[in-house]
């Protein structure tokens, strides 16, 4: 997979639209297909 290009997925809402789940999903089924993923959630976005 030396190959692959990477990509980038935004999942933007309200507070308890389940954006959450939806990438815990994401992220377990990219990882099941060999995939590279790193998460950030809003913890690790927020500026001073």
């Amino acid at each position: 997979m030396e190959n692959e290009r990477g990509f980038t997925l935004w999942f933007t809402g309200l507070s308890g639209a389940g954006k959450t789940t939806i990438s815990e999903i994401v992220e377990h089924e990219l990882r099941e297909r060999g995939r590279k993923v790193e998460v950030l959630d809003e913890t690790g976005l927020l500026c001073g």
